[in-house]
């Protein structure tokens, strides 16, 4: 997938949080520290979740894909 805002080419991967929320390749223990090539994002109001997501490490953006899990819209 091209990025919308730069068009480069983006890397798929996955966005993966509790209590602090990192973009990583494949799924594991998130910590404090992260793995080669990951991105960690600082923010103590996510909860456990795990989202397909594609990210452009050029402009710094994520994009979240939530098709396959339920929501609930108020």
């Amino acid at each position: 997938m091209r990025c919308p805002y730069c068009n480069n080419e983006m890397e798929q991967g996955l966005l993966q949080g509790m209590r602090r929320v990192a973009w990583v390749k494949r799924q594991h223990k998130v910590s404090l520290l992260p793995k080669h090539g990951e991105i960690l994002l600082e923010n103590n109001t996510f909860r456990d979740f795990l989202l397909q997501a594609k990210i452009c490490k050029s402009c710094k953006k994520i994009v979240v894909d939530y098709s396959n899990k339920d929501i609930q819209e108020g």
